[in-house]
């Protein structure tokens, strides 16, 4: 009986996470609905600055706790970022650095 009580209370996590994010995540869509509903500009100012401080922070970081022992993480996270800049394309950009630092620590 204790784990079919286990397995309900696991399936109901998960339920509540998904139902959570799914309202999260359509909050938006039910606010700006409609041609007449226009986003504030300061939203848009917002959105086109986020990703790059959110993507700023995880890389801050992600360097934080490393040391000067090699150069590999420096020369991948260079890497990416100056793909980035050239040909903002981020799927280029994270593979390349990631085969570099693969590469560099092999």
């Amino acid at each position: 009986m204790a784990m079919e009580n286990r397995v309900v209370y696991q399936l109901l996590v998960v339920a509540v996470g998904w139902a959570v994010t799914f309202a999260l995540r359509s909050i938006p869509f039910l606010i700006f609905a409609g041609k007449d509903r226009q986003l504030p500009p300061w939203i848009e100012r917002l959105g086109k600055i986020i990703s790059p401080v959110i993507i700023f922070g995880l890389i801050l970081y992600s360097y934080s706790g490393l040391e000067w022992r090699t150069l590999s993480p420096y020369l991948a996270g260079a890497l990416t970022i100056i793909l980035q800049l050239l040909w903002r394309s981020s799927l280029l950009s994270i593979i390349a650095g990631t085969v570099l630092y693969m590469f560099l620590v092999a």
